[in-house]
């Protein structure tokens, strides 16, 4: 019955920081904002912290007047958050090459993963936790309801495995599809890669055929090198626009909606040279799937 209660409590919480993160950056960005990676209202990184905190303090002795000390608090969920918001953004970015949140841009961050602000922030929330909520979640009758709360830990487990199972499926098809347009673009690149290492050659056989030639001149040459210049890049700007269509034929409402609450795509591999193409690719797919919404 305690995992039941626990769970139930998991849910409801990872529902509260969803409805915050959706406020909360909905007023920062003045357009509403879905900040949830499954497809059902719930982050579940708030639960999580939520039920954390809660079985964490219960072992920890009290202070002598009965309650857990401010500065206590505000370390142990402060230290908390911290392992919890790093690893959570580490393992989705392993698992799916994409990041929810970035703290980049904010000082005295780590790897974009975690920031100070934010984690003394959580470390504030925490001392609303502890001494607000889990003191009047404890107080709740829910112990006279043994049948209850495991027949709605059922349902909200039933739920949550068809989200999971879901998002993870449409998770995978996206990352399959941009890791072949990450291979394709590695190829264009290889190939324009190996034009330019003969370049060189080519240019001076060019001069020495308009030196040569009668009919032939500086300036013709200069021109058709120019003329093949703007094709190739008139080539790969198609080349674009068609990876895009393509992309985007077979997308289903739920690709569309991670592709929109994924923040930023992050090839695998980092060194690539195509590593900055697919970055662009992957800001034009969300502004293509955003008008097309």
């Amino acid at each position: 019955m305690i995992i039941a209660r626990l769970f139930n409590y998991f849910i409801v919480f990872s529902v509260v920081g969803w409805l915050y993160e959706c406020t909360f950056c909905t007023f920062k960005g003045g357009e509403w904002e879905n900040r949830g990676f499954l497809f059902g209202p719930v982050c579940p990184i708030y639960g999580s912290g939520v039920v954390l905190t809660m079985i964490v303090f219960h072992f920890i002795p009290t202070g002598v007047n009965g309650e857990h000390p401010i500065w206590q608090i505000f370390l142990i969920c402060a230290a908390g958050s911290l392992v919890l918001e790093y690893s959570t953004s580490f393992v989705l970015e392993k698992l799916f090459h994409a990041v929810w949140w970035d703290y980049s841009r904010i000082p005295l961050n780590i790897n974009g993963r975690v920031c100070l602000p934010a984690t003394c922030g959580f470390g504030l929330a925490g001392i609303l936790v502890v001494r607000g909520i889990i003191p009047f979640v404890d107080a709740l009758p829910t112990e006279n309801y043994p049948l209850l709360n495991e027949f709605v830990s059922l349902v909200f487990m039933f739920i949550m495995g068809i989200d999971m199972a879901l998002t993870v499926a449409s998770l995978t098809k996206i990352v399959s599809q941009l890791e072949k347009a990450e291979a394709s673009f590695n190829e264009k690149a290889q190939a324009g890669y190996q034009k330019v290492k003969v370049a060189p050659a080519v240019i001076a056989s060019a001069a020495s055929g308009a030196l040569t030639s009668a009919g032939s001149s500086a300036k013709d040459v200069l021109l058709t090198a120019g003329s093949n210049a703007r094709d190739v890049m008139s080539s790969a700007g198609e080349s674009m626009n068609e990876k895009l269509n393509r992309f985007t034929e077979n997308l289903s409402w739920r690709d569309r909606y991670h592709l929109h609450t994924m923040r930023e795509y992050r090839p695998g591999k980092r060194g690539s040279v195509n590593a900055d193409s697919i970055r662009e690719f992957y800001a034009r797919l969300q502004e293509k799937i955003q008008v097309k919404k």
